[in-house]
């Protein structure tokens, strides 16, 4: 894994680590990548490949928390002919993917993996910033998701997530367009569907009451 895009990450743990001890979430994530562009402007979860990664989540209460997360996996596509797209270019692709966010977390519900008056399921939004390497190319995104939580007992909770990551590159699949203008008006995204299992990691001292 890069060093480059895991050190921000530990530095970012080890700041929320000396401030507390308590509402820390460590786990998992297991699910699907794929990309829209040039070879998929529409259909989701085409071509897609595997990816595992680990998450991080600081709770500040039982609504909003920040995460920090590394993913690894594959992008890969293939063009159909569907559609005409000018120029020469390799019809396939396929690459490594590595990616690191740090993104903010809002429930909608009341949520509290360590508490038993609290509401087990909550539907839940996120959004902040990320870097990826593509194929050896470093490419700054903006991730934003939706999914789905729940804790089938104390202390444990999985999700379902889909995830958007908006880049500022026009040719992960090694497409350019003649006329593309990227950073803002360009065509390639990156998205992850999948599952995360996350464990809340045990106080040092006793839960307050009211957080329960």
């Amino acid at each position: 894994m890069n060093k480059y895009l895991v050190l921000p990450i530990i530095i970012l743990l080890i700041s929320i680590d000396s401030f507390s001890q308590d509402k820390r979430d460590i786990g998992l994530t297991l699910g699907g990548n794929y990309y829209y562009g040039d070879f998929n402007e529409s259909l989701p979860l085409q071509s897609p490949a595997l990816g595992i990664g680990v998450i991080f989540r600081y709770n500040f209460d039982k609504h909003y928390s920040i995460r920090a997360s590394a993913q690894y996996g594959s992008i890969s596509g293939s063009y159909n002919g569907n559609y005409y797209l000018p120029g020469t270019f390799p019809s396939t692709f396929s690459k490594s993917y590595l990616d690191a966010q740090i993104m903010g977390e809002f429930n909608f519900l009341s949520f509290s993996p360590i508490g038993e008056r609290k509401k087990k399921i909550t539907p839940f939004v996120n959004l902040g910033i990320g870097i990826s390497q593509v194929g050896g190319a470093f490419i700054p995104n903006l991730p934003f998701g939706i999914g789905v939580k729940y804790t089938p007992i104390q202390r444990h909770t999985v999700a379902i997530e889909w995830r958007f990551q908006k880049t500022m590159v026009d040719n992960i699949d090694n497409y350019m367009p003649l006329n593309s203008n990227a950073i803002i008006h360009n065509n390639d995204w990156l998205a992850f569907v999948g599952l995360t299992y996350t464990y809340r990691l045990y106080n040092n001292s006793e839960i307050c009451p009211v957080y329960k």
